[in-house]
């Protein structure tokens, strides 16, 4: 199986969009995205 990592990204931001996640310069989205799972 093969996945590109245009399809990985394009997932990826679909999650952080819908965890309200905008990109930011100050904060990285991944941790962010954690830290919310984590917290319920």
């Amino acid at each position: 199986m093969f996945v590109s990592e245009k399809t990985v990204s394009k997932h990826s931001y679909n999650i952080f969009n819908k965890l309200g996640l905008e990109p930011s310069e100050d904060d990285n989205r991944r941790v962010l995205a954690v830290l919310a799972y984590l917290e319920g």
